[in-house]
């Protein structure tokens, strides 16, 4: 029976609860939780990846924070 074999990580950076780790074959991003939200070969397609999902959450506050306009305004 094979004894599953730990990979070393080590962190590159983080941004907004989002973890780019290197381990030893492959880069890996994680949230807050641990859970792994992309394993890539190349640093370039998670870092890619991290900007992507930033991206995406600033347009969903704006996105928000003008439906909490017009309420404020009775418009909707």
């Amino acid at each position: 029976m094979r004894m599953p074999t730990l990979k070393s990580e080590k962190l590159i950076s983080m941004a907004d609860g989002l973890f780019l780790y290197k381990t030893d074959d492959s880069y890996v991003v994680k949230d807050q939780n641990d859970n792994i939200l992309k394993q890539a070969k190349t640093y370039q397609t998670c870092s890619r990846y991290i900007l992507k999902t930033l991206q995406s959450r600033r347009a969903a506050e704006k996105y928000v924070n003008s439906l909490n306009v017009l309420k404020e305004q009775g418009i909707l």
